[in-house]
């Protein structure tokens, strides 16, 4: 094994700044890596979260994903526009429009580049 391995960076520390109990399965945003917590974290706590895997995430539900589009997210809900929204990772089913959930592969593939540079 290389000597300046850490780790495979399945999951990520998550440190709860917060004043509220972040739940296990919330999707929580640090930086531009989106995690999902593996347990309940305790306000001013540190808990693992997953930077890998598929999950199922609340939705707009008039957004519309095709199998392998780009989903960000805002405010913990999925979105199919990059307005105001952190790049998630990609639709790893279709979601229809008037659906509330959407099953998202975080941190897969590439933000579009017009959501990577801003606009």
């Amino acid at each position: 094994m290389a000597k300046n391995f850490v780790q495979n960076g399945n999951t990520i520390p998550l440190l709860n700044s917060g004043s509220e109990v972040i739940a296990s399965g919330d999707l929580v945003v640090v930086g531009n890596i989106v995690a999902i917590a593996i347990t309940d974290i305790a306000e001013q706590d540190t808990g693992d979260g997953f930077t890998e895997g598929v999950f199922q995430l609340p939705k707009v539900s008039a957004d519309a994903f095709t199998q392998g589009a780009a989903v960000y997210v805002s405010n913990g809900t999925a979105q199919a526009s990059a307005v105001d929204g952190t790049f998630a990772g990609i639709a790893w089913e279709s979601a229809v429009a008037g659906t509330t959930v959407v099953n998202v592969k975080i941190n897969a593939g590439a933000a579009p580049a017009a959501a990577a540079s801003g606009g």
